[in-house]
């Protein structure tokens, strides 16, 4: 099944990129979007990270891998992903009404997952969808070599504080 896209509802730039804005927009402390109709029966393809802070012990992580596992599973979604002291990140699919109730899944687990900027792209053909689910147990959630609770974003805010006296442009 081929995907069509509303162009009364796109934007088109300069590099001849198509922006479809409701996609864009943030679902954050939000309802997830609702699924059209003529994509009930395709896949849907997740995309998202959502870092934790503190960071989890090694009991807690080894609880988050299991539980993200488990409400991956419940909902047939397959894909990959990476739990790590700091977060999740995770690229899944599966039918939309199960990417969503993933989400949900989550978002009712741990409420830092209201937080989470789920990106969901509906339309999949699936024949694209991941045969299988991967969920890894990691040391980081993003392989930068910062292990030991050193995430990216914490490094980031650690160098911010060290040089407010000075103005960036």
């Amino acid at each position: 099944m081929s995907t069509t896209i509303d162009t009364t509802q796109t934007t088109t730039t300069n590099n001849n990129e198509t922006i479809i804005p409701s996609n864009a927009r943030t679902v954050s402390h939000l309802p997830l979007p609702p699924i059209l109709p003529e994509h009930a029966q395709d896949g849907s393809i997740l995309l998202f990270y959502q870092y934790i802070e503190p960071i989890w012990t090694n009991a807690q992580h080894k609880q988050a891998l299991k539980k993200v596992i488990e409400i991956a599973e419940r909902y047939n979604i397959t894909g990959r992903g990476r739990v790590a002291p700091e977060g999740v990140n995770c690229t899944l699919t599966g039918r939309p009404d199960d990417v969503r109730a993933f989400c949900e899944g989550l978002r009712e687990w741990k409420e830092v997952f209201l937080e989470t900027d789920f990106k969901v792209t509906d339309g999949l053909a699936t024949g694209k969808l991941f045969k299988a689910l991967s969920i890894r147990k990691a040391n980081e959630l993003v392989a930068y070599g910062l292990a030991g609770g050193k995430s990216l974003h914490v490094v980031r805010l650690s160098m911010l504080s060290c040089c407010n006296d000075k103005v960036w442009e």
